[in-house]
Order: structure tokens, then C-alpha cells, then sequence
């Protein structure tokens, strides 16, 4: 695990100024490495409200009226109907996503890369502005709602993150999450089905072996060119999180200093999980009660030998600075 730069704390609790800068503590890296329930378990602690991936809230929670974290359409939410009052002035019926929508396409993963590629990013883009503004009122919002000292978002898309970096209204402590490649690979040819598709059954997307292995590498990458702009970085492990999680918890909260002596410590591998209003993620978000935190090792018996060595060729050096083996004991 990594960790640098101090964080003073600028939020003193109680209800936030509109000039105030809103803290979000965001959960970057690959899809499928467990963000959902490291979400959870930071939300479960005073001062900070578990979100999920708000990236995707104008197109699949005020668009296509999936499901609230807490069970409930998106729309007919209480909750989300007060945060899109107290940030648009309307509600989610009200609020138009298709501008949200057609800005962040405009700025686009491809776009946004090549201008920082040929260093052509010295200023925000008018399209940028105007989406890091609209994303300002919504998290806004949401603080006011919850009278939350920073937002859990764990959209884990680096460009996202960037865009909350460089937009002024945020300030933005990033937790890079990673996990074995492998056991992300494996875990994108699973079939799940997607329980916030209320209206029909569909399940999750599945991805091929070498194409996960490749976007695991250039999503962990940017990730930590992504902490070099934020206002804090640190990254932690999947596999330790669940098997230390105080350890894991402590680095992510050591920034900040309102948390230092009120945490209460986890007295076995399990959280106890309260329902939540989270925009979009693995279908965990909708579980609660006990849930025990635990490796799923299921890849390391279940994967042929090949897939796990084309995921290694593909990510292997990445895998060495994370401290994964290249080789599993026992395997050809």
C-alpha cells in the first residue's frame, strides 16, 4: 500500500456553504476488483456517505430509472428526489439527463487522452467546464443531502476522476484499489444477472481473457498518473482489505483527522451492511445484513493454466509492482 500527501481537514461538519470544496474519497481502478463492497464498508463509518458509481447516474438512475441501492426505481426514491431538488431545482422525472449525457460523450475516454498524450490539456475544454459543473451540483446535493463530510464514489474510471481533480469545486483523495488480474479476468466470464434491470432480465457483461488483461493494465496505469492531481493518494490491495481490513481502513482514513480516534474497530471478518442509496455497481450493493469479508479464490482452481498465463503476459509488470506472483505455487 501506498499513501502520500497530507490532508487537512477543511470541513467542519454541520450544514456546507455553497463555496465550501466538496471532499470525495474515490475509489479508482479496473472494473470487478471488489470497489462495491470497500464502498460500503467506508460508508459504514461516520462522516462519509457510500454513493457507488455516480459516474453512471445520468444515464442509468435519472434516465433509465434503475434501481436505488436501497431497492426502490430511482425515480420513485426519496432520497435521490430531495438531492435532485436541492441540485436542479426539479425532480428526477423533472431533470433532464440527456445534456449530463451528451457532454460526457463529448469529452469522451479517447478525446481526453489524446490531449494529455500531446500535453494539448493545459485548459479545460468548454464541454469539460460545463460537465464539471453540472457534476458539482449533483454531489453538492447529495452533501447537503446527507450532511456527509465527503462522498464515497466508486466509479473507479480514471477520466471521471480526472475530471473531478481539475474541476475546482472538488476535492478529490483518491484509494486505488487493485486486485489480482487474474481473479479479474475470471470474474468478467462469470454470469450474473443485473437485479437493477427491473423491468427484464439481463445479466452483467462478460469480457474476453486478453481484453480484460489489457484494460486492467491501462485503467491501473492511469489511475496513478490520476493520483499525481489529486489531493491524496493511496493505494491498497483487494486481497489484504479482506483479510486485514483495520490495516487496509486505517491507511485509507489516516488522512483524515476527524477520524482518528472515533473509528470503531471490525471485531471479526464480517461488516454489517445497512441499506444504502447507491447509483450503479456490482449487484452487492442491494444486500444486507452480515456479510462476511473473504478471498474468492474460486480462479485459482477453476482457471486453465493458459488463460492464467495470457493474463500474466499481458499484465505482468504491473503485477510485480503490486506484489502479485507471477507464478501460483503449484501451477505449470
Amino acid at each position: 500500500m501506498e499513501m502520500q500527501g497530507p490532508i487537512a481537514e477543511s470541513v467542519s461538519g454541520g450544514r456546507h456553504r455553497a463555496t465550501d470544496p466538496i471532499p470525495v474519497l474515490y475509489i479508482a481502478g479496473a472494473g470487478r476488483s471488489g470497489s462495491t463492497l470497500l464502498d460500503r464498508v467506508i460508508g459504514m463509518h461516520d462522516g462519509f456517505s457510500s454513493m457507488g458509481e455516480l459516474y453512471f447516474a445520468w444515464e442509468r438512475s435519472f434516465g433509465e430509472n434503475q434501481l436505488c441501492g436501497c431497492g426502490l426505481p430511482f425515480h420513485e426514491c426519496p432520497f435521490w428526489e430531495r438531492v435532485s431538488q436541492l441540485s436542479f431545482g426539479v425532480g428526477t422525472r423533472g431533470f433532464d439527463a440527456r445534456r449530463p449525457v451528451s457532454l460526457k460523450a463529448r469529452i469522451g475516454w479517447k478525446r481526453y487522452l489524446l490531449r494529455r498524450g500531446l500535453h494539448l490539456g493545459g485548459g479545460r475544454g468548454a464541454a469539460m467546464v460545463s460537465y464539471g459543473d453540472l457534476l458539482a451540483q449533483l454531489y453538492r446535493g447529495i452533501r447537503e443531502a446527507t450532511d456527509c463530510r465527503a462522498i464515497v464514489d466508486s466509479s473507479k474510471d480514471p477520466v471521471h476522476g480526472f475530471i473531478l481533480a481539475q474541476t475546482p469545486a472538488f476535492e478529490v483523495h483518491v484509494v486505488h484499489l487493485v486486485r489480482d488480474p487474474r481473479a479479474v479476468a475470471f470474474s468478467w466470464r462469470r454470469s450474473r444477472k443485473r437485479p437493477e434491470i427491473h423491468w427484464t432480465d439481463e445479466e452483467m457483461p462478460k469480457e474476453r481473457i486478453y481484453t480484460s488483461a489489457i484494460r486492467w493494465t491501462g485503467e491501473n496505469a492511469l489511475v496513478e498518473m490520476l493520483g499525481r492531481e489529486a489531493a491524496s493518494y493511496c493505494r491498497i490491495r483487494y486481497e489484504d482489505f479482506v483479510v486485514e481490513p483495520d490495516e487496509a481502513l486505517d491507511r485509507v482514513f489516516a488522512p483524515y483527522d476527524w477520524m482518528s480516534a472515533k473509528r470503531e474497530r471490525l471485531r471479526d471478518l464480517a461488516v454489517e451492511l445497512e441499506p444504502t442509496h447507491t447509483v450503479s455497481g456490482n449487484p452487492m450493493r442491494f444486500k444486507k445484513g452480515k456479510v462476511e469479508l473473504k478471498i474468492d479464490s474460486e480462479w485459482q482452481c477453476e482457471m486453465t493454466a493458459s488463460d492464467r498465463r495470457l493474463v500474466t503476459a499481458a499484465a505482468w509488470p504491473l503485477m510485480a509492482r503490486y506484489g502479485y506472483p507471477l507464478r501460483l505455487l503449484g501451477s505449470p
